[in-house]
């Protein structure tokens, strides 16, 4: 019986085991195919990027610039402690004078309030101004990592589409090559044949290169080993119907779309808004360069603590005594020896002092504040034509930027018919020619069709979801839409 259950329970066990196993390995295997997409690599990318992390510590730096103003209300605070010994002679006696000093807390405040609120507005200002150029660095970022992800698809495509090609010529090489033999085909028809086999041979071994690369760069931008496997979500190769919209819009809808994107532009925009900040900061810096001699500097110091005086008749004088039997060194000596320190208490005392001080030649030409606030001066108008050009951009940015995408969607539309029509010439033509029809001429003309139609696709495509996520990034949107 005993031996029975432990069979039992050996059995029931083993099945749980492999229950156990079962299920790790699948859970692995699923974890393991599981697709990378496109938002989780622009994540990883965003990670991992030095430019950008630089940008956020950028921002971690003005933060505490922001602070540092604030600092500037903040009394200095000190403690102190002396002692001091002072030995004189007068006539023929010695005095020794010493004195401690414990100051148990100093203040002093000195604030400008000119320098104070426009210092503090300046660093407010570049704190933000480093926020949005964080934002550019993100949004160069993002759109470099979709650049590469979609690339890495469509090569992936293109890969597929000279395989299948391949496969073609190969089997066409095979009849003709069997026709060249028995008499049936032209040695011209042979080499035709055959030099469009080699040609589609190296396109296809090209394909596999460019993939390599590419695969090689993306891995680099997300920090990853260089030859890591990657396996893409192709869901966002899909089409849909809102990527055609645009064919089907008047002019007039098209020039309010493109208006309402440059007025989003100017509004979001983080390189505009970076410069509009930071030109700001300027102003205020050579404000509160300017108030030093604007405005007076009020302070407040003051201080607690105590003291204490110490006192010592040396006695090492000679002093005559008028005996002459009394040796005088030894008298003197004597005394010094009888005298003692007399301290006095300690005594506590407190100050406190305010007033105000205001700095003259602040105007003058040569003066040191005044050529400093020229130069912020000269600062602020080269950004303030930097903000003139970059206005210009915009509209260039996004007028350009619609047309790339109108022009990427009319690609799409025209090249989707032209795919099925050269897939439906390719399929008669294969078949006229295996029935004698045709010549092996049209047949790779026909083939030739088909890979123009299915490339000239693919970079369609790829144009769109480019263009797509540029004009985005154009307009200043932080959140690109990924379909």
């Amino acid at each position: 019986m005993t031996v029975k259950c432990n069979t039992i329970f050996k059995t029931i066990l083993s099945v749980f085991m492999y229950l156990v196993l079962f299920i790790i390995t699948a859970t692995g295997t699923i974890y393991a195919q599981n697709p990378l997409t496109l938002k989780e690599a622009i994540d990883i990318a965003l990670k991992n990027n030095n430019t950008y992390k630089v940008a956020l510590l950028k921002v971690e730096e003005n933060r505490y610039k922001v602070r540092e103003s604030w600092g500037m209300l903040w009394p200095k605070l000190s403690t102190d402690v002396s002692y001091t010994r002072q030995w004189y002679e007068a006539g023929f006696q010695s005095q020794v004078e010493g004195q401690y000093n414990v100051k148990i807390i100093n203040g002093e405040i000195s604030i400008n309030p000119g320098t104070f609120y426009n210092t503090l507005q300046s660093s407010r200002n570049n704190f933000i101004a480093s926020e949005h150029d964080a934002r550019r660095v993100k949004a160069d970022t993002t759109v470099t990592t979709l650049r590469l992800y979609y690339q890495i698809l469509l090569t992936k495509e293109l890969i597929a589409m000279h395989e299948g090609s391949l496969k073609a010529l190969e089997e066409n090489l095979r009849i003709v090559t069997i026709g060249y033999q028995k008499g049936t085909f032209s040695k011209l028809d042979f080499l035709r044949a055959k030099v469009a086999y080699n040609n589609e041979k190296t396109q296809l071994i090209n394909a596999k290169n460019d993939y390599l690369t590419v695969c090689a760069t993306f891995n680099i931008h997300l920090n990853r080993e260089i030859n890591e496997a990657l396996i893409l979500d192709e869901s966002v190769l899909k089409v849909h119907d809102e990527d055609l919209q645009y064919l089907v819009l008047e002019e007039a809808k098209k020039n309010e779309i493109v208006g309402q994107l440059i007025a989003l532009a100017l509004k979001n925009r983080p390189e505009l808004l970076q410069l509009t900040y930071s030109k700001t900061a300027l102003e205020y810096a050579t404000d509160a360069t300017s108030s030093v001699y604007l405005w007076p500097s009020f302070f407040v110091s003051g201080s607690y603590g105590s003291s204490k005086n110490i006192s010592k008749d040396g006695g090492g004088g000679l002093t005559p005594t008028g005996d002459p039997t009394i040796d005088p060194i030894l008298l003197a000596m004597s005394q010094g020896m009888s005298d003692s320190f007399a301290p006095s208490g300690w005594n506590d005392n407190w100050m406190i002092t305010f007033g105000a001080t205001y700095k003259w030649g602040g105007w003058s030409p040569l003066d040191s504040t005044h050529a400093k606030a020229k130069q912020l001066e000269s600062q602020t108008n080269q950004i303030d034509l930097q903000l003139q050009d970059f206005i210009k951009s915009i509209r260039l940015d996004i007028q350009s930027g619609f047309l790339k995408l109108e022009s990427a969607s009319n690609s799409i539309y025209s090249q989707q018919g032209n795919v099925e029509t050269a897939e439906e010439t390719l399929k008669t033509a294969t078949i006229q020619f295996r029935n004698g029809i045709i010549d092996n001429s049209k047949f790779l003309e026909a083939n030739v069709a088909l890979i123009q139609a299915k490339t000239l696709y693919i970079q369609a495509l790829y144009d769109y979801k480019v263009s797509q996520a540029e004009l985005n990034k154009a307009t200043g949107i932080d959140y690109f839409i990924i379909q």
